[in-house]
């Protein structure tokens, strides 16, 4: 399979990934089969695709026009095989359970023609062992997208085991052509890149709060006016190499080692889990969101995100 090949894609899984994803291939240009296994499922996704779209819109990054004959490329289909009818490239994106994605792939698979590529959103299973259910395994991948998708450009592009080079370039080049910024993840590790990071970012913060030393409050206080003030534009090795490799190497030599290294999720955090609050979905986790808007607490989440999308393409361009 080539790039310039795909022509048609799958998206199988209607979820809040499914809807984003799809909107990303539309927009670009791709005819989109979006799975979902009720027609009630594919409604409520092409319905947050138009939700998603307004504030697009509204943002001068797609005009109304854009964004009807997107949707347009995009149909609905409650059987897998009438999904995967005619399609080139084929992502899943349904719940992380190991053996429901092997049954699923070992579907897909035989539904598709030998060079369909197949690719996972996985959050962090292992890509060898979903491929293991297939014949061809060389032609599936991991395509890492983060949340939302339709917005943050980041996309993991991820090796298993038996994953060709083919498939590898393949799946980058169709990342780039969707306008997002790919990165290749050449060893197919638990939790892949970003997933290790953002999580070793979590521990320490929730070790943070277990030991008193800051408040829930203060911990994102901190990383949204500091470090995270600065790693849209900056990473943390870029950062080290700005702020001397000398100082940060001389401060790694005591503060490693007081770094937490818990293995397991501190009490208070499974208190609140234990508890039935799970964040914003049933209004309360680490902050209470009793009386508020979930959609319009998304909106604003999202309007600033592309409001950042929209400098950082500025930026990019004065490169």
């Amino acid at each position: 399979m080539r790039l310039e090949d795909i022509r048609r894609v799958a998206m199988i899984g209607a979820g809040t990934m499914g809807s984003g994803i799809s909107m990303c291939f539309a927009q670009a240009g791709y005819e989109v089969a979006l799975y979902s296994r009720s027609a009630e499922g594919i409604q409520r996704a092409l319905n947050r695709v138009r939700h998603s779209q307004e504030v697009f819109i509204q943002e001068g990054l797609i005009s109304r026009s854009e964004a009807e004959a997107a949707r347009a490329r995009i149909r609905g289909a409650d059987s897998l095989a009438d999904a995967l009818r005619g399609v080139q490239y084929v992502l899943e994106s349904v719940p992380e359970n190991l053996a429901l994605k092997q049954d699923l792939f070992r579907e897909m698979e035989s539904l598709c023609p030998p060079d369909t590529i197949l690719a996972t959103n996985t959050s962090g299973l292992s890509i060898t062992a979903i491929a293991s259910a297939c014949r061809y395994p060389q032609r599936v991948g991991g395509m890492h997208w983060a949340n939302p998708p339709e917005i943050v450009p980041l996309v993991e592009v991820i090796r298993g085991e038996q994953t060709s080079d083919e498939t590898m370039d393949l799946i980058y080049g169709l990342s780039e052509r969707l306008g997002k910024v790919p990165v290749r993840v050449q060893k197919d590790i638990p939790g892949f890149a970003s997933n290790r990071l953002q999580y070793a970012l979590l521990r320490e913060a929730l070790h943070l709060v277990q030991e008193g030393v800051v408040t829930v409050e203060d911990v994102d206080r901190t990383l949204k006016n500091g470090v995270g003030f600065r790693y849209p534009w900056l990473g943390p090795l870029e950062t080290a190499d700005l702020g001397g490799l000398d100082v940060f190497h001389t401060i790694c030599q005591y503060l490693f080692k007081e770094l937490s290294t818990m293995t397991k999720t501190p009490a208070f955090f499974d208190e609140i889990v234990q508890g039935g609050n799970y964040g914003i979905k049933t209004g309360r986790g680490f902050y209470d969101y009793t009386g508020k808007s979930r959609e319009q607490i998304l909106r604003k989440r999202d309007l600033y995100f592309l409001r950042q999308l929209k400098l950082l393409r500025e930026v990019q361009e004065m490169d």
